[in-house]
């Protein structure tokens, strides 16, 4: 296809048809100046002659033979030579012919202009990867913080050890904390334990028997009262008189005042008499849960923000202060807003415990000692079992789990900082202490280099490092706009996470581990709180589960150095689902509460895994906010577990078959995630 720039006039002169030779010549565009009151219009028009009709040569149609035949086409098989002749061309091509060897040379030539255009189109996709990308587009980490955090881990390492003395004995002494927090969650189900109830006798009917009063005025859930004046009604000899004849006839109404069976134990729910219309345990539970997902997810920023030993400490105090106070709670109203303020401060201390016990080790131990860490959560269950045998008053029971605690916080002033977090904020006096605090306690003194802060002061990130003064055309350039030096410096700054999890690299991790966690949780903590709900002695179960599950803790370490942590995480995710679901095989109540107990205890060993699992699937800049997500999942299935089991009015096992179907999502997701070392 060839054409013709050409600038002129489009003459809407209607005198000159479309015929003429002119108009032929020029297919209907002229150069000259049109007549005088003629309409133009100012063009540039590119003329795309082989195309116009105008210039199309008109072949005489082939005159009809003598016979009656149908004329034939003489080009049909004798193609013509003359270009004048063929109803493609046009004045040009009847010149230069079709495509010939000179147009071929033309056309080559004109195609390379093709290609330093899509090489300056196309090669900015390869120059996004080499720095730092558009937040609009792809967040990527600078590779100097990749390399940078590389160095770090390597450098900590060396001063510190993988795992010694001085590390040993604050990592079991960080795992009080998780004993602590456990006491708060769990000793809930002991508060509210279910126990019988049924609508208080009157006055003048004490001495009546309980079976007879409950048969006879009442219904059998023990929420309604016969409509009857009590007060009329007299108990001689075991025998009831005045009673009315037509009381089958009469109404029910509500009963105002109960009865609970066990008077030896006092629980909230008989306390405050929350049975019947008043039944709003799963929303009390739910103010604690609520807590504790707010907590999931602002500890990270608030560890990140003022340190893990400052975080933890302070959520201690408020911890025990506030649980404390619990005890002496007036009403439901009090006990739920007291309970946030509980929920928070206990997930805090969860969460930055853990951290800061992950970031004292390094190599293989940060996962065994990341297990291990959650070790007294099991424990905790079998003494809070006992505690809450011997102890029947709630409030003394809140009492002791709460204040003892406070002697905790005697070694604040001891308690070290995590070395990679000052050596993030560049606060390399009080890192220098602490190394040389941990290396006399391991008894490496004598080894560290002499000038380890110099190599220290070079893993310091640019934006913490004070920068040198420097004049304004060093900092801005002439244009005004920032120079190379101040860039450089923003790059090496701090990323923003939430570009970074949820960009090109990590989003789809990052959406696997919100719901392996949702699921987890909804397992973990359905039949961690809720096991009562399957029946037998609520304290006989969950002592004897928490002891399986410290076992099954312990035993996790091994499989997960023999079989590989992703390996094991999908075997303790598929098994636990399986035996919720195998719960509809059973029929017995006995195998029912086995098969839960024995999910509780698997499920139990995955809790205690997939922390350290989600910590290692994103770098150092970023794994406090990664391990936030999964956190922010696990706080969203808390808030979900206490209604949960309302399903179980529907069906009795509906709600272990809503777990099952969960551990089969979550191993399905786990397979989906990458496999780390």
């Amino acid at each position: 296809m060839s054409g013709v720039l050409r600038r002129g006039s489009l003459s809407f002169d209607l005198n000159k048809g479309r015929g003429t030779s002119e108009a032929n010549l020029y297919g209907g565009y002229r150069e000259t100046k049109p007549a005088p009151g003629t309409p133009e219009i100012s063009v540039i028009a590119l003329d795309f002659r082989r195309y116009s009709d105008d210039l199309k040569k008109v072949v005489a149609a082939p005159a009809p033979c003598a016979t009656g035949e149908p004329p034939q086409d003489p080009t049909r098989h004798n193609p013509p030579t003359d270009l004048s002749q063929d109803v493609d061309s046009d004045v040009i091509s009847n010149f230069l012919g079709h495509y010939t060897r000179w147009s071929f040379l033309w056309t080559f030539l004109l195609c390379l202009f093709q290609l330093p255009t899509t090489f300056h189109l196309f090669m900015f996709v390869f120059q996004l990867t080499r720095g730092e990308a558009s937040p609009m587009l792809q967040p990527r980490l600078p590779r100097d913080v990749e390399e940078l955090d590389q160095l770090q881990t390597t450098l900590l390492e060396r001063l510190f050890g993988q795992m010694r003395r001085w590390q040993a004995q604050w990592c079991c002494l960080l795992s009080i904390f998780q004993a602590i927090c456990t006491f708060h969650i769990f000793i809930y189900v002991f508060q509210t334990a279910p126990k019988d109830f049924w609508c208080a006798q009157p006055a003048n009917l004490q001495q009546m028997n309980l079976s007879e009063w409950r048969n006879l005025s009442q219904t059998a859930d023990g929420c309604l009262l016969l409509d009857v004046d009590y007060t009329q009604l007299i108990l001689e000899d075991g025998k009831l008189t005045n009673w009315p004849a037509n009381a089958s006839d009469l109404g029910y109404r509500q009963c105002q005042d109960f009865e609970f069976s066990g008077n030896e134990a006092l629980t909230l729910v008989q306390e405050f008499e929350l049975v019947c219309g008043r039944d709003i345990l799963s929303l009390v539970e739910t103010c604690f849960l609520v807590g504790a997902a707010a907590g999931a997810v602002l500890s990270g920023w608030i560890s990140d923000r003022f340190g893990r030993r400052h975080t933890l400490m302070a959520f201690v105090t408020i911890q025990s202060v506030f649980g404390g106070i619990l005890a002496f709670s007036t009403s439901v109203a009090m006990f739920m807003s007291l309970r946030v303020i509980i929920g928070f401060a206990s997930m805090t201390v969860t969460v930055v415990s853990f951290v800061l016990v992950v970031e004292l080790v390094s190599g293989k131990w940060r996962t065994i000692i990341g297990i291990l860490n959650i070790l007294p959560v099991a424990i905790t269950y079998v003494l809070a079992s006992g505690l809450a045998y011997l102890i029947r008053d709630w409030r003394i029971l809140q009492l002791v789990i709460s204040w003892p605690w406070l002697i905790m916080l005697s070694i604040w002033f001891w308690l070290p900082e995590s070395p990679r977090w000052l050596l993030a904020q560049g606060r390399l006096d009080e890192l220098c202490g602490l190394i040389e605090r941990a290396a006399k306690t391991n008894g490496t003194s004598g080894t560290l280099p002499h000038n380890y802060r110099k190599t220290l002061e070079a893993a310091v990130p640019r934006a913490v490092q004070p920068q040198p003064e420097a004049n304004s055309e060093e900092v801005m350039g002439a244009s005004g706009s920032p120079s190379a030096v101040q860039l450089d410096t923003q790059r090496s700054g701090h990323v923003n996470p939430l570009l970074v999890v949820f960009g090109a690299k990590y989003w789809r991790t990052t959406c696997l581990t919100l719901i392996i966690w949702l699921t987890l949780i909804i397992i973990y903590f359905g039949l961690t709180l809720h096991l009562s709900n399957l029946g037998g002695n609520i304290y006989i179960n969950n002592a004897v589960a928490g002891t399986i599950e410290a076992v099954s803790i312990c035993t996790s370490i091994l499989v997960v150095l023999k079989a590989g942590i992703r390996r094991s995480l999908i075997g303790y995710m598929l098994l636990p689902g399986i035996c919720c679901l195998a719960t509809n095989l059973v029929t017995s109540q006995t195998g029912v509460i086995a098969l839960a107990t024995i999910a509780k205890c698997l499920i139990g060993a995955n809790n205690a895994i997939i922390p350290t699992y989600t910590a290692m699937q994103y770098p150092t800049i970023v794994r406090n906010f990664g391990v936030g997500m999964g956190n922010l999942a696990s706080g969203i299935g808390l808030i979900l577990v206490p209604f949960l089991w309302h399903l179980e009015r529907i069906d009795a096992l509906l709600p272990l078959n809503v777990m099952g179907v969960c551990g089969l999502i979550g191993a399905v997701a786990i397979c989906l995630m990458k496999d780390v070392n």
